[in-house]
């Protein structure tokens, strides 16, 4: 039994060693495996490190080559972005009227004009929140690109196209975009709080004051003008030329009281327009409108200034133009009272001529002025301009084709020296003496003070008797015709006709009356008496006595008149 016992406990014993033998050869083992791992693992990291370096130094010039192509291909992409950005107008970001920066790129399916849209959103957000912290709005990097964000929600992206077209990096465009945000925010912030409103409110019920009192203050002084003016010796005496009276003392000060009404409505006006845009921009909300109503004005004064400064070369030239031609016209007009008072004498040039000639000579220099000066006339060349020249060309050629004939005519005549004022003529039916003579018509007032009006071009298409040309040197012959019986002698019928004309008032001495013996009738024979005057204006008196003196001759004579027929007025030959 005790044998068993202790075969059992060897047993036992001997298992338990084998076990804690065996345990502790496992424990060997596990260490033995761990510490060859840890050697392969180094050993496969040498060997990798040496394999890296072999590779490196036998790929050298590859990985030269392989950088400078890698340049090439970013300084290529850059320029291709540049262009293909720079035929885009961007999208900019306002806020509040503040213009903080321009996004030119495209994000994604995004397009600049969306990324915009969006980051102004966000914007408006911060804004309104009631506590801002500057802290929040930080930078983070999110794949290829650089996050503006606060309290990480995003407000900007910025992306290496934006940087490239920036000309900065993608870590300084978006600081600067940083700082842009962060400032238009805060200023946005402060210029909405309530305190900016009341400072606001009070500054324009301030201003209001102010353009009340201006306006006060310019009615007293027009007031106190109108007084002042009214008490010139020249309003009180009206306005007079020579003799007569223009304007009296009420007329003056009506005519005083509107203008200074009118001025000072312009001047008000004036002040309310340069008023409204300055009480506009006291609230950011209506500065907009403000620059708007500015720039209504604004920009027509101004290019209406750029225009007067663009033309004032062409001012000065047309101004030295007439100058030089105001000068020729003093010179011309110079030489036509020289020749007019006899002081210069040209052969063949009667004074008559030298006013009609300075007139035809300044049309056509004026004329030649105008072609000077046409091209550097405004709007000249535009096409509307030429329109309407062609347009009043034609008109005044069509409409004018009588007024140009009268006037050549006019010319013709001056030359011709067919009449001149003063002289008795007859047109066609009409006799009279010329009262007055210009380029288009002549105006004759007939021995029942008629005034006729002739066109010139009538006067050159036909003939014209002047009475008065050679009437005042040579004599002008007054005839009548008598019939007398056969029954009286011949001579005594002569004799009484010349002591009529002899005795007739007008009718020189210095040459004989002469008579004709027209014709044999059946029973009567015609005599012509021709009486000679000097004194062509009063023929029409002259030869009304000389019929009467006829009449009274024949009648003492006993000498029967049979008829005495129509006087005929003819020059002396």
């Amino acid at each position: 039994m005790n044998l068993r016992l202790f075969l059992l406990l060897s047993g036992l014993f001997s298992v338990t060693a084998f076990g804690q033998s065996q345990d502790s050869l496992l424990q060997v083992l596990q260490r033995q495996i761990r510490e060859l791992k840890i050697q392969r693992s180094q050993d496969s990291l040498k060997v990798n490190v040496l394999s890296q370096e072999l590779q490196s130094l036998l790929l050298l010039d590859t990985r030269r080559v392989d950088t400078e192509k890698d340049s090439i291909y970013k300084a290529q992409r850059q320029e291709e972005i540049k262009r293909i950005y720079s035929k885009a107008n961007g999208s900019p970001l306002v806020l509040e009227n503040d213009t903080l920066y321009t996004v030119h790129a495209s994000l994604g399916l995004y397009s600049p004009l969306e990324r915009t849209e969006y980051t102004l959103k966000k914007l408006r957000k911060l804004v309104e929140l009631p506590v801002f912290k500057k802290d929040s709005l930080k930078i983070k990097s999110q794949n290829d690109l650089l996050m503006v964000t606060y309290q990480g929600e995003w407000i900007q992206a910025v992306s290496e196209e934006d940087a490239i077209l920036a000309h900065l990096s993608q870590e300084e465009l978006a600081q600067s975009l940083q700082r842009d945000i962060l400032r238009a925010v805060t200023q946005y912030r402060i210029e909405h709080s309530m305190q900016k409103r009341l400072m606001r409110i009070g500054e324009l019920f301030l201003f209001v004051i102010a353009i009340i009192t201006l306006f006060y203050l310019l009615n007293l002084l027009f007031r106190k003008l109108e007084q002042q003016l009214l008490k010139q010796s020249f309003f009180k005496k009206g306005l007079k030329l020579k003799n007569y009276q223009m304007l009296n003392k009420e007329n003056m000060k009506y005519i005083l009281g509107k203008a200074l009404f009118l001025l000072k409505l312009v001047i008000f006006f004036i002040i309310i327009f340069v008023s409204i845009p300055f009480a506009l921009k006291l609230f950011p909300s209506t500065q907009m409108w403000a620059e708007k109503l500015l720039k209504l004005v604004l920009d027509p004064l101004s290019q209406i200034g750029n225009a007067i400064l663009d033309y004032l070369p062409n001012l000065i030239i047309i101004g030295i133009i007439l100058l030089i031609g105001r000068m020729i016209l003093n010179l011309m007009r110079y030489f036509l009272y020289e020749i007019q008072r006899g002081a210069l004498k040209i052969k063949g040039f009667y004074k008559e001529f030298a006013k009609p000639t300075y007139n035809i000579l300044r049309i056509l220099f004026l004329c030649f002025l105008f072609i000077v000066i046409f091209p550097y006339l405004p709007g000249s060349g535009s096409s509307a301009f030429q329109g309407v020249s062609i347009f009043l060309g034609l008109l005044i050629s069509l409409g004018s084709s009588s007024t140009i004939s009268n006037g050549i005519a006019g010319i013709f005549i001056t030359y011709m020296r067919a009449f001149r004022e003063n002289d008795w003529i007859k047109v066609g039916e009409y006799i009279g003496m010329v009262i007055h003579r210009d380029s288009l018509v002549t105006r004759l007032k007939t021995i029942n003070n008629e005034e006729v009006t002739v066109p010139n071009s009538m006067i050159l298409s036909s003939s014209t008797m002047n009475f008065s040309s050679i009437g005042r040197t040579t004599g002008l012959v007054v005839t009548t015709q008598v019939k007398v019986r056969y029954d009286a002698r011949l001579e005594d019928v002569d004799a009484t006709l010349i002591a009529a004309a002899q005795a007739t008032k007008g009718v020189t001495d210095k040459i004989t009356p002469y008579i004709y013996h027209i014709s044999l009738n059946e029973l009567n024979a015609t005599y012509e008496i021709n009486a000679v005057t000097f004194e062509p204006q009063n023929m029409y008196i002259i030869k009304s006595d000389l019929i009467k003196n006829i009449y009274n001759a024949f009648r003492e004579r006993n000498i029967e008149l049979t008829s005495i027929e129509f006087i005929e007025i003819k020059s002396c030959q």
